[in-house]
């Protein structure tokens, strides 16, 4: 475990200022709106700081259309592959997304060869972040050489497996935790993207969605039997496999992530991908269990939770990593993870590590920093799951139905739109009760689409299955497209709690409708 990071603002004023920002107000402040008297921090600044972070990384893509860990390190494969996610929070997509899907291409066979061969060496987590990098903008997915690299890539996964997963590096007997973790969550989302594409769609020669899928099940069951094999009695893993360690907050994040990934999945007629069975979990120690995977990611948030200390403002290294140093962003990794997993983002337990994310932000640098004792920097890596963290917050709260000015068990009053108009320039036209004049609410291109989408659809409805079609996307992330467009008509009407959007099941599914039709 890393030295802990102590916040700069840990005296009386910087605390009353984060209670803020953990249960949304304190000395006249708010967080889930736009009204901020006394701090800058949390939700209400961070849309304006992934696209100002989007804009630094699209003006220092090399020309090879790849990213390194700083704004001038040398392309990888890793490090593009957390690019591409931060670009597509930000709304952005086009000519940048081609040329890293390009570099991706290209870069992650080159990367996995031995280094006396040209390569990077055989690491399991050039085929991890790879083919996650690859999946980061779905509707991408028939560019150039993508649906041949992700081929690829599942011939490598089923070519290199160990007893209990994948290995860090090739040649070594180890599992790791890390790489099988990584793994199982990019072959979950591989599985709803050919989910969403459809059933018989062609991809490549001889290959079609449904025969990657018959491969793709068996290995995303192996990774999962292999991190269960890991799994301690106290629902925590260690970082390191086989060999009895102290619980890693980073390496139970990891798994608690892979998990919920396998889990959330549906398939193609909506029915869950992931039958939830009993399965033996802890073969490591001896003492097996049989546990669901419902109850394995329970009891892994659970611990986090608990151990809250352990990790809220911590780095964490990765001794198991071979050939370069690892360190494990903890405290936006294990903020994740139990959010995703169904937490509450304002639990007060969560509080230290948003303040902590709050304040690493670089103005200068228009990115993240990593805390560290030498020093801060701004780094792709910080940058990548701060707002990985931050995004599973906003669709954590769109999925359990509160405005961002709502209080943990406060309804919030909201104002209510009685008619809404797409107009021109990627507007929307919001009329009010009591307002004579039209308020124009300005969106992104993705955000309007999907306004002018469900406004088109009849009786203003639609269900999500079908709003994923339209607009490309995976149905995953169109809760996560419905909060922002509802922020955004907050954030035009001044602050105040509205939804332009809001659930409606169509037909026994899940769905939305436009207000006021």
């Amino acid at each position: 475990m890393g030295e802990p990071f102590q916040p700069a603002a840990d005296t009386a004023a910087g605390r009353d200022e984060w209670v803020c920002v953990a249960s949304g107000r304190a000395n006249g402040c708010r967080l889930w709106g736009r009204v901020v008297k006394r701090s800058s921090s949390g939700m209400a600044v961070f849309e304006d700081r992934v696209g100002r972070s989007a804009r630094t990384l699209l003006g220092s893509q090399g020309f090879d259309g790849g990213w390194g860990l700083t704004l001038t390190s040398v392309s990888s494969v890793v490090n593009t592959s957390e690019v591409l996610p931060v670009l597509r929070v930000a709304g952005l997509a086009g000519e940048p997304v081609r040329r890293a899907l390009d570099f991706l291409s290209d870069a992650i066979a080159e990367h996995c060869r031995p280094r006396q061969k040209g390569g990077r060496g055989e690491h399991t987590r050039f085929v991890a972040f790879g083919l996650a990098g690859l999946l980061a903008h779905p509707r991408f997915f028939h560019h150039g050489r993508v649906a041949d690299t992700v081929v690829w890539c599942v011939d490598w996964l089923e070519d290199q497996r160990t007893e209990h997963g994948w290995p860090e590096v090739l040649g070594l007997g180890d599992s790791s935790l890390h790489q099988t973790a990584l793994v199982v969550r990019s072959l979950a989302q591989l599985r709803d993207t050919l989910h969403d594409l459809g059933p018989g769609l062609r991809l490549t020669a001889g290959t079609d969605t449904g025969g990657i899928l018959e491969r793709i099940e068996p290995l995303i069951g192996h990774g999962v039997r292999g991190l269960l094999y890991h799994r301690r009695p106290s629902g925590a893993w260690g970082w390191r496999t086989y060999v009895d360690t102290d619980p890693s907050p980073s390496k139970t994040a990891l798994c608690l992530l892979a998990f919920a990934a396998v889990r959330s999945g549906t398939g193609p007629g909506g029915e869950p991908a992931y039958k939830d069975l009993p399965q033996e979990t802890g073969g490591v120690h001896g003492t097996t269990r049989d546990r669901r995977l419902s109850e394995v990611i329970t009891e892994a948030s659970q611990w986090l939770l608990r151990n809250h200390h352990r990790w809220e403002t911590f780095v964490e290294d990765d001794k198991d990593v071979q050939g370069t140093a690892w360190e494990h962003m903890a405290y936006a990794l294990c903020a994740q993870a139990v959010v995703h997993a169904g937490v509450d983002p304002r639990d007060t337990r969560l509080s230290r590590a948003w303040h902590l994310m709050d304040g690493l932000w670089d103005p200068e640098a228009g990115m993240w920093a990593e805390p560290g004792g030498s020093g801060r920097r701004a780094t792709i890596r910080a940058t990548y799951w701060t707002v990985a963290a931050y995004e599973d917050c906003l669709a954590r709260l769109a999925r359990i139905g509160l405005t961002d000015t709502s209080e943990p068990g406060e309804p919030g009053s909201e104002i209510r739109i009685s008619h809404a108009v797409p107009g021109p320039n990627h507007t929307v036209l919001l009329r009010l009760p009591d307002n004579e004049d039209p308020v124009a609410c300005v969106l992104s291109e993705r955000l309007f689409d999907l306004v002018r989408t469900v406004y088109a659809a009849p009786g203003g409805a639609m269900a999500t299955g079908e709003i994923a079609q339209s607009l490309f996307v995976a149905r995953s992330s169109v809760p996560k497209y419905v909060q922002r467009v509802n922020a955004a008509v907050s954030a035009a009407i001044g602050g105040a709690p509205a939804r332009l959007l809001l659930p409606h099941p169509i037909g026994g599914a899940a769905g939305y409708r436009l207000a006021g039709r």
